[in-house]
């Protein structure tokens, strides 16, 4: 606050002006923080223009140019950018700029070959470099550089641009950037199969998109616990195949018979992992090639190391909302 305080006294900062204060997720104008407002010049507003406190423009185009800041461990980073369009314009840059691009703020940061801090470095990053989204997994995106290298990144090392768009512009992109606040894993249950030796435990459980965006690249987390709610292990579950817009889906675990026939290697004790496969792609699958051999079972069939538990969850791991066509469309019309 004593840097914005610096930056507003020299003239540096205007009530138009977008800001982001440490640990805050969302972006506010500088007239809606009173200890700024009244150290900031007064700005001269279109008649239709309105920055007043707890008010967001709803629609129009922000000024011909805005001062973009943001606050971090490593001081006050000031970018301008050019005005913003509305829906599918391009923005500013080589190529332009869309809503569903981000730019990286951190003046030092990376894409990592892992979602963690000091996970070995893929690629260095330069601020104000623009990545494409591929996923988001707990706190981390999986980005993309123009050249193709991909890695993850921390969310808070980068500004979404949709994020400057009025209110419909931001409930149409939100799920690409916070598919997870759209998606939930209902009615679990698990079931550990009598017959099997191995720790076999069968979870089966809805999958609900609540958004107008087909879901993949689904990795779930299973959680096991004992009576008194000590973890025991987690298991990471890759899903395959889409959870559709506005729908729901089971998960269910998938062996072809050429992957039975290959099912074991040299060493007759290791198999083949299983693979799981939503029940929405599954059947989209069979009505393309209703020849091909599948078992497909109810299910997802998890070998765990804990024989005896008594409380398990799941919750959503990694997740990636993909536009549909439909909602492509409605993009393309804005």
């Amino acid at each position: 606050m004593a840097e914005l305080k610096d930056l507003a006294q020299q003239g540096r900062l205007r009530g138009g002006d977008l800001l982001q204060p440490p640990g805050a997720d969302e972006w506010m104008y500088v007239e809606e923080v009173p200890d700024l407002k009244v150290l900031c010049a007064a700005d001269v507003l279109d008649d239709d223009d309105d920055f007043s406190a707890g008010k967001k423009r709803s629609g129009g185009m922000l000024k011909a140019f805005f001062m973009l800041v943001i606050l971090g461990c490593t001081g006050t980073i000031v970018t301008q950018l050019d005005a913003l369009p509305q829906g599918g314009e391009q923005l500013i840059g080589e190529g332009g700029l869309e809503y569903t691009e981000m730019l990286v703020t951190e003046p030092s940061s990376s894409l990592r070959t892992k979602p963690d801090g000091s996970a070995a470095v893929a690629v260095a990053l330069e601020r104000n470099q623009v990545l494409n989204l591929m996923a988001k997994r707990g706190s981390f995106y999986r980005a993309q550089t123009k050249s193709g290298v991909d890695g993850w990144i921390p969310h808070d090392h980068v500004v979404p641009i949709y994020q400057f768009g009025d209110a419909s512009v931001s409930e149409e992109y939100d799920p690409l950037y916070n598919p997870d606040r759209y998606f939930e894993v209902a009615n679990g249950g698990w079931q550990q199969l009598a017959t099997s030796d191995e720790g076999v435990t069968v979870f089966q459980f809805f999958l609900k998109n609540m958004s107008n965006y087909d879901m993949s690249s689904l990795v779930l987390l299973a959680t096991i616990k004992d009576s008194r709610g000590q973890e025991l292990e987690r298991v990471e579950i890759p899903v395959e195949g889409v959870i559709p817009a506005m729908g729901q889906t089971m998960v269910g675990t998938v062996e072809s018979t050429e992957k039975k026939s290959k099912r074991t290697s040299k060493d007759d004790d290791v198999e083949a992992a299983p693979v799981f496969m939503t029940q929405h792609s599954f059947a989209l699958m069979m009505e393309d090639d209703p020849e091909a051999a599948f078992d497909y079972r109810d299910g997802a069939e998890v070998l765990l190391e804990s024989k005896d538990f008594t409380r398990a969850s799941i919750d959503p791991l990694e997740l990636r909302a993909v536009p549909t066509e439909d909602a492509l469309k409605s993009m393309r019309k804005r």
